[in-house]
């Protein structure tokens, strides 16, 4: 019986893992939205939230040393300093709340930064440098606490009007250094078994050889779409599990 848990987490892990590194390879972002959810339930918030900035890093450097040429340096600048700066009260937070609270903060977070990256994208405010540094911060903080960057960041893209060609390779510099400050503010690795760490990297690199072959075939709309949707799932069956946990009690 132990041992096919342990096979379930493994699965759970790599499959996890594997749809995030794909999606993120296709559609720019979406490695943490995708994979965060799911690996917070087989791990716990904590733990499972450093994998994610880990192997956030970890994606976005395979991605990034295939594109560095395309990258938007300046326009990552301003969203990348603020974000870094919040990683610091974001690491404080995650460390003192609970479980169950804080696997119902992070849903409740994925959720209004995905319905809020809609909502501004009319404001004439948002070609501004205001709306990028905000976006950064409320990002950085979000890495950190829920391992998902992407939403802010996809409502900024959204409302100055980055070009999803652009955006989608300038960012995985943004995700690859705020990925690693995270970690960082964190002071640790998670603790996984080494048939975790195997299925984990393995799962990752296959998902972003997959997105090499899908990313030229597939509309940037629908990918994007395809990410919106994944998270929303998976952070109201987050929600769930945050708020059994607290009537078990």
């Amino acid at each position: 019986m132990e041992q096919g848990v342990q096979l379930a987490a493994v699965i759970s892990l790599a499959a996890a893992v594997f749809v995030g590194a794909s999606t993120q390879r296709i559609s720019g972002m979406g490695f943490a939205l995708v994979a965060s959810p799911f690996l917070v339930m087989v791990l716990g918030p904590h733990e499972g939230i450093t994998l994610v900035n880990l192997l956030g890093a970890c994606s976005s450097l395979l991605i990034f040393l295939q594109v560095f040429r395309d990258v938007e340096y300046k326009k990552v600048a301003l969203i990348l300093i603020p974000a870094m700066l919040m990683t610091l009260p974001g690491a404080w937070v995650a460390v003192r709340v609970d479980g169950p609270w804080l696997s119902i903060g992070i849903s409740a977070m994925v959720i209004l930064s995905l319905v809020s990256s809609f909502l501004i994208r009319n404001l004439p405010a948002a070609q501004g440098k205001g709306l990028a540094i905000g976006a950064g911060a409320v990002s950085g903080f979000m890495s950190v606490t829920a391992g998902v960057s992407g939403p802010a960041i996809a409502g900024y893209a959204v409302a100055s009007r980055w070009p999803q060609a652009k955006f989608a390779v300038s960012v995985q510099l943004y995700f690859l250094v705020l990925s690693s400050t995270s970690l960082l503010a964190k002071g640790g690795l998670p603790h996984l078994q080494l048939s975790q760490w195997v299925a984990c990297f393995v799962a990752m690199l296959i998902g972003i050889l997959l997105g090499n072959y899908l990313a030229p075939k597939i509309p940037a709309k629908h990918s994007r779409a395809f990410v919106v949707l994944i998270a929303f799932a998976g952070a109201l069956s987050l929600m769930v599990e945050g708020i059994t946990a607290l009537a078990g009690r």
